[in-house]
């Protein structure tokens, strides 16, 4: 499948299995997207696994869990806080995490490395090969 159509595919699975209106759709289609492209990077392709949909929507539905954990514990200092609270923390929340860690990256690395191409691998290669 296409990125888009992972990433459109991964933000469906997360709405559908959380049932939340409380979720920020904006900052979820970011998360979706920084991981989508983080994958392709580290697998060396243009095309996304459609079995690796359900890892994503697994990765990000922990984090939105440990965001909101986070949330909660710090919801009394943020209601002293006078404007739009909720959007201030989704944003800073958005930002402090660098979207996803690297510990939580790593944990889907034997995953991905079904997935994976070797880098640079193509037919650049095999000219040298000609007598």
């Amino acid at each position: 499948m296409t990125p888009a159509e992972a990433v459109a595919d991964i933000t469906a699975k997360i709405k559908t299995i959380r049932g939340d209106t409380e979720i920020d759709e904006v900052v979820l289609s970011i998360y979706v997207e920084k991981l989508v492209t983080d994958i392709l990077d580290y697998c060396h392709r243009h095309d996304f696994p459609r079995a690796l949909t359900f890892t994503c929507m697994d990765l990000i539905n922990k984090r939105i869990d440990d965001e909101q954990t986070a949330a909660e514990e710090d919801a009394q200092l943020k209601s002293i806080e006078a404007g739009d609270t909720k959007f201030e923390f989704n944003v800073a929340a958005a930002i402090s995490s660098g979207v996803l860690n690297d510990l939580d990256f790593d944990s889907i690395k034997p995953k991905l490395n079904l997935y994976r191409k070797i880098a640079g691998f193509g037919s650049c290669r095999h000219h040298h090969h000609h007598n």
